[in-house]
Parts: C-alpha cells; sequence; structure tokens
C-alpha cells in the first residue's frame, strides 16, 4: 500500500512538472463564454463550462484555480474551507507555497497569493495576511504607473477583497493587473487600519490616489492632479481618509475631510458612524448618539457585520464617558444579545445547507463577543460590580493578553472585590467590629475590642488560577508591567560605542494594547504610573513590605505624576517603612503639610479641567469615571496626620499621636472611620485615661455598654495599620 501510495504521489508530482500544453482556440473559446457568464452571475452556467475546460487542461494550475473561485461564488461563499483545501491543491500544481509569502518570485501566482490574503482577512488572521499584501504590494507597486505586458491565458476570478465589489476581472490581461492593483491596495490599508496602523495605512491612501486610481492615465502623464481620481473609487478613498485621521485623532483634518465626505456622498450608514465617532472623539457625546439614532435598523451591511451589535455597543462606549454606567451595562447586555441572536441565525442557517459550512465568508468573523466582554466588565467595573467584571475580563484576557490595560484592569477587579472603596471603613458593620463581645456578667463585665481591621487569610491555591484575591493581583500586575517596555529610570545605562545607533524617540514607542488602538508613549508613562501604585498597594496587603517599599519608589521617581498618585506614593512607603521599622523615615513623610495636591490630572492637564468646571456645557465629557476618596485635601491632609499618629503611637510618643488624632478626626468628617476608634482607645487605655475610654464607648458604642465595664485587649499591644491605601 505505501508503495502503491509513493507512485502516485511520484506520478502526480510529474504530472504537474510536465510543461503545459498550448492553448487551443476552442479552448479560448470556452475561457471567454465562462468569463461572459460568470460577468451574468450566471455561476451554475460557469461551472459547466469550467469542468469542461479543466477536463482538457488537468494540470493547469489557472483552469484549476479559476473552476475553484466559481464553485466557491456559485456555493454563496458557503464553502470557505473546501476553497481553501483546492487553493492548496492549485498551489501544489503552480509549485507555490502558499504558507511563506518569501516564496512569491512570479506576478502569475499574484492573484493566488491575493486570495489567500482575503481569507485570512476574513478569518482575522490580520498579521498574516498583511505579510502576504506586503509582499504582493512590491509587485503590483509598478501597475500604478504604467500596466503593459504580453497575452496571457487571461481566465482569473478573484476572490472579494475588502473593497467588497464582487466583480470578475476584466479579460484584457492590462485591465486584470490594474484591478487586482487596486483591490490589493484597498485591502492593504483595511489591513494596516485592523493592525492600528493609521499612519501607513493614510501613506497608501495618498500613494493609490496618485497612482493607483487614477482613470485614464497612461505611463507619460503626469501623477499629481488630484481631478484625474476615478470617481468610482472616490467614496471609498474619502472614507478610508476618515478612518486614518479618526484612529490618529487628528481632529482638524478629520472635520474637513468628512465635511467633504458628507457634501459629496449621501448620508449612508459608514458616513453616519464615522461621524458619530468623530463627534465622541471631540466630547460631543450627546450629538453623537443624536446622529446614532438615525441609523437604518438593517440586520447585516454589505460587510457581514450586525448593525444591532455596533448600535447598541457604540450607545454603551458613549453612556461610558458621559458616568452613566448603568445605562451603559444595559446597552452592552443588548449588544450581547444581539451578537448572539446573529450566530443563532447564522447556525439555523447552517442547517438549511448541510452539505455547506453554513458561513458565508463574510460572516465567518462576525461575532464580537470577546470585544464586548472586555467593554463589559470596564462598564461593571465602574460600576462597583466587582466580580462579574472579573469574569468578564477573565474571559477577554484569554484573546488580548497582549493588552497591559487589561491586566491592570483584572487586578483593579481584584482589588474591589476586597475592599469596595474607601470609604468602606466608615460603614456601620465596619465600626461595630471595634467592640467584638463581652465576658462576664455585672460589675465583672469586661469588653473585648477587636483585632482590627485587617484580615491575614492568604487565599487558598495557587496564583496561577484565576480568583479575585490579592495573590492573583499581584500576578496581574507583573504581568503588566512586563508588557509595557523598559524603565528608562530602572534601565540599565550600557555605553553607545556606535554613532550610527538609532536613537528611539517618543514616537516610536507604541504599546499593542487589543482591541484598541496602541498605546503612544504618554498613555505608556501615565499606565506605568498605575501600575506601580497598584503594585504597591497589593504588596502591602501581601505583607510583602520590601516589594511594596521597591514600588513606592519606582513611583515617586516618575517624571509626570498626578497629585493624588504622589499622594499615594507618598503613604505607601511611609506604611512600608512603619512596617521594617523605619518610623523617623515613615513620620518624615507623613507631615501634612506636605500634601498640596490630590488632583487626578497632570498639571498641563488641569487648564482644560479648570475650563469645564466653569463651562457645564463643555464638561459633558470631562470629569472622573468613577468617585475616588479622599474628595478633598482637607480630608487627604487628616488621612495623613491619622496615618503619623499612628507612627507616633508606635514609637511611644503618645502625646504627638493623641495631638495629631484629634486634629485629624475633626477634619475627616462624619462618620469616623474604625481605625480612629481603635487608635483612640489604644491611647487612652495606654495611658491610663479609662474614664475618657469609657465616655468614647458609650457616645458610639452604647448598646453593648452598661454603666461600668472593664476593657481588655483582644491582642497584643500595639495599633492596627491604617488602610488608608486607595485602589
Amino acid at each position: 500500500m505505501a508503495d502503491n501510495k509513493a507512485k502516485n504521489d511520484s506520478d502526480a508530482e510529474m504530472e504537474t512538472s510536465m510543461p503545459l500544453p498550448q492553448v487551443t482556440e476552442s479552448q479560448k473559446e470556452l475561457a471567454s463564454q465562462a468569463m461572459s457568464e460568470f460577468d451574468k452571475k450566471q455561476y451554475g452556467s460557469c461551472c459547466s463550462l469550467m469542468h469542461k475546460l479543466i477536463a482538457q487542461r488537468p494540470t493547469d494550475p489557472k483552469v484549476a484555480h479559476n473552476k475553484a473561485v466559481a464553485e466557491f461564488f456559485q456555493s454563496g461563499f458557503l464553502t470557505t474551507d473546501e476553497f481553501r483545501q483546492q487553493l492548496s491543491k492549485v498551489c501544489q500544481m503552480a509549485h507555490v507555497n502558499i504558507d511563506n509569502s518569501e516564496s512569491l518570485e512570479d506576478v502569475d501566482h499574484s492573484v493566488i497569493y491575493f486570495n489567500q490574503a482575503v481569507i485570512l482577512y476574513h478569518l482575522r488572521q490580520y498579521k498574516a495576511a498583511l505579510n502576504i499584501l506586503d509582499k504582493l504590494f512590491q509587485y503590483i507597486e509598478p501597475l500604478g504607473s504604467s500596466i503593459v505586458g504580453t497575452y496571457r491565458l487571461s481566465f482569473r476570478y478573484t476572490v472579494e477583497s475588502s473593497v467588497r465589489d464582487r466583480k470578475y476581472v476584466d479579460s484584457n490581461n492590462e485591465f486584470q493587473e490594474e484591478a487586482l492593483a487596486k483591490k490589493a491596495t484597498m485591502l492593504l490599508v483595511e489591513l494596516y487600519l485592523c493592525t492600528y496602523q493609521p499612519e501607513k495605512a493614510m501613506g497608501m491612501v495618498h500613494y493609490a490616489e496618485k497612482t493607483v486610481f487614477t482613470a485614464g492615465k497612461n505611463a507619460g502623464e503626469k501623477e499629481n492632479k488630484e481631478d484625474q481620481v476615478d470617481e468610482a473609487w472616490k467614496p471609498k478613498i474619502s472614507l478610508y481618509k476618515t478612518r486614518c485621521l479618526l484612529m490618529m485623532k487628528s481632529m482638524k483634518s478629520c472635520k474637513r475631510e468628512i465635511k467633504s465626505l458628507m457634501s459629496t456622498q449621501a448620508m449612508n450608514t459608514a458616513v453616519i458612524y464615522l461621524k458619530s465617532n468623530f463627534e465622541h472623539l471631540r466630547g460631543n457625546h450627546k450629538k453623537a448618539m443624536k446622529m446614532l439614532g438615525s441609523v437604518s435598523t438593517s440586520d447585516f451591511t454589505e460587510a457581514g457585520e450586525c448593525m444591532p451589535v455596533m448600535y447598541n455597543n457604540n450607545l454603551g462606549c458613549i453612556h461610558f464617558h458621559l458616568s452613566k454606567h448603568h445605562l451603559g451595562a444595559f446597552h452592552f447586555r443588548k449588544a450581547f444579545q444581539e451578537n448572539e441572536n446573529a450566530i443563532k441565525d447564522i447556525k439555523r442557517g447552517a442547517e438549511h445547507n448541510k452539505n455547506l459550512s453554513g458561513k458565508t465568508l463574510n460572516s465567518i468573523g462576525m461575532s464580537r463577543h470577546f470585544e464586548l466582554l472586555y467593554n463589559m466588565g470596564i462598564q461593571l467595573l465602574h460600576c462597583g460590580k466587582a466580580m462579574p467584571a472579573f469574569d468578564c475580563l477573565v474571559e477577554a484576557v484569554q484573546v488580548f493578553r497582549s493588552n497591559p490595560r487589561l491586566w491592570l484592569r483584572l487586578a483593579e477587579c481584584c482589588i474591589m472585590a476586597n475592599r469596595q472603596n474607601n470609604d468602606e471603613d466608615r460603614k456601620l458593620e465596619k465600626r461595630l467590629e471595634v467592640i467584638q463581645g463581652s465576658d462576664g456578667s455585672g460589675i465583672h463585665r469586661k469588653l473585648r475590642l477587636g483585632p482590627g481591621l485587617k484580615k491575614d487569610n492568604p487565599s487558598p491555591g495557587t496564583p496561577a488560577i484565576p480568583a479575585a484575591t490579592h495573590e492573583f493581583a499581584a500576578l496581574c500586575l507583573k504581568n503588566a508591567l512586563h508588557l509595557l517596555p523598559e524603565d528608562p529610570l530602572t534601565a540599565e545605562k550600557v555605553p553607545i560605542e556606535d554613532s550610527d545607533t538609532v536613537k528611539i524617540t517618543p514616537e516610536m514607542v507604541l504599546v499593542p494594547a487589543p482591541p484598541g488602538n496602541p498605546l503612544k508613549a504618554a498613555e505608556v508613562a501615565s499606565l506605568r504610573c498605575s501600575i506601580l501604585a497598584a503594585s504597591a498597594y497589593v504588596a502591602l496587603c501581601l505583607n510583602d513590605y520590601t516589594l511594596a517599599l521597591l514600588h513606592a519608589e519606582n513611583l515617586l521617581k516618575q517624571p509626570k505624576l498626578t497629585g493624588a498618585q504622589r499622594y499615594l506614593g507618598h503613604l505607601y512607603m511611609a506604611e512600608a517603612q512603619v512596617a521594617m521599622d523605619k518610623i523617623a523615615d515613615a513620620i518624615q513623610l507623613l507631615n501634612p503639610e506636605l500634601v498640596v495636591d490630590i488632583s487626578l490630572t497632570l498639571p498641563e492637564n488641569k487648564t482644560e479641567q479648570d475650563k469645564s468646571e466653569r463651562d457645564p456645557e463643555a464638561s459633558e465629557s470631562k470629569g472622573y469615571f468613577y468617585p475616588w476618596s479622599p474628595k478633598d485635601l482637607t480630608r487627604a491632609k487628616a488621612i495623613a496626620q491619622y496615618d503619623l499618629a499612628t507612627a507616633h503611637a508606635i514609637r511611644g510618643e503618645y502625646d504627638k499621636a493623641g495631638q495629631n488624632l484629634g486634629e485629624s478626626s475633626s477634619r475627616i468628617g462624619t462618620p469616623l472611620p474604625a481605625q480612629m476608634y481603635f487608635l483612640k482607645l489604644y491611647l487612652d487605655l495606654i495611658e491610663g485615661r479609662r474614664n475618657m475610654a469609657q465616655v468614647v464607648i458609650k457616645d458610639h458604642f452604647g448598646h453593648v455598654t452598661p454603666n461600668r465595664v472593664e476593657m481588655k485587649m483582644n491582642s497584643k499591644p500595639g495599633v492596627p495599620r491604617p488602610d488608608t491605601a486607595v485602589s
């Protein structure tokens, strides 16, 4: 059996390696008729003619390729897997390695590679498709200036590309190559946008506008006349320009392009969505929402995109920026439902086509399940629903694992699941933990003070298993830091010997952050500060004070810090130093006079913030997405002063501790955090002020105290650590 198989393989290889016979007139006539039927969209008749032609030329890869394409069109683009198999057989016949774009050496094979790139595009394998198109463009680029060539067997079908016009390539070789150049150029622009490279996409659009899409241009004509652009391609070029400018956030140029687009085109769905996106980026969210309301309710576009999913997702994003998080979550949930319904409709269609795959080429990558999971997770996190957000983001990170911001959001879910917000210690149930219980009765009754609010309960299992714990949060933050470029402040300085070494500029720093745009240098710097602040807090919760001190020091060294981040850095560093018995250093950091700024914006952005606060209409997109405490400078100083009182108490300086605690409690506002009651009772008891301790208990915990009680500590003398860290 093995010998027979090897023999058959060798015979097939000899057949494919034999020179092709000359094309006869009857074969040319069959090819011409098949092409005519294809132009009329009579794919059944076309396939019948192709079967006759392939019977006469069984080893011709071009005929086999055209037959495969015709059958794919006849199936309504439902047999994608079969078409890919046929394409592989064509590659074997043509001695082409379709998986290696470097093997492309003959321009005759360009159509095969182009069709493979189209298939990969619809499978959402954008990088693989882009590698093929980059290589292919080296062959089709000269076609933009002049197109010459000898007659070949000009019977080629091309699979529909991102342009989605599904036009058959003309029989004349010049038009064939020109049409391929146009479609490949548009697909290349689309792939650059799908991989978040708007600068390259815009460069390709400008090049194509001057060369490939110039109507009636011969080799000797000038290329700088804008009015020579083919009118049929102008709308597509204008749409791509607008998309590039939106992704680059070039608002002024985008405004001019959108005006031109709206003056030359009807207000179709694509134009409305681009205009809405433009208004959204400018901060005019209500105007963007109004424009979305004028979109037609058709279920699917020609590109296979589900309109209800897009509509509800965009509304969810707009409500997120309006800080209407619950309403945004409602629209994301509706987008989920519409996405699931669209997938079910496709499956039901597959039941009627049992011999087919059931999914058209355009609908293969239609599902936006993981993108919606990402959006829903971020929205739920801002709603304060940590566990549902954690479940969404854990599933999304399996696909978008290269996004450092997503790992940070996962860690924030873990932090919020263990501590809802910074005002949690003011709640009644927390304050009731100050008095843990009582022993005895009558004059022998004694009260037991609680051990404090810090609970050292390490989670069971390994941190590698996803769970909303501080251990898993530490792992997420470590991943986030590793995905960022090396911190220039901690990088080892290596002497540069080569004078030709390229210096890396901030514009060259781009960090992938799917499903969003790549992070630029300023965004990377801001994200690094957020990750370091969260890492220091998590390390404190895990009692890893050395690591917490390291992260806090790195945070304070960053060149661009918001006031809130600098404030947190000082608190975290001081807390770690107290735990490491470096109390003198901690006392210097906790000086309340050093707290001068707790804003959440960088100093250079404060002018816009102040302007938005004065003008309510201009503040539509401004403000903070999630309320943060302390809300004002007075409370921030009070928290620092409480930590200072704690440090003095541990050091044995009870007078200073009592003085700072009194000033802090008068500034921090009511109700007081539970930690202040712990510290007040501790100071009164340690200094023998029993009557004052009784007054505090009667005033705030009278429901558990008779007239005379004795108190005893439930733990060794000391002060519970103040949980003033902000997640």
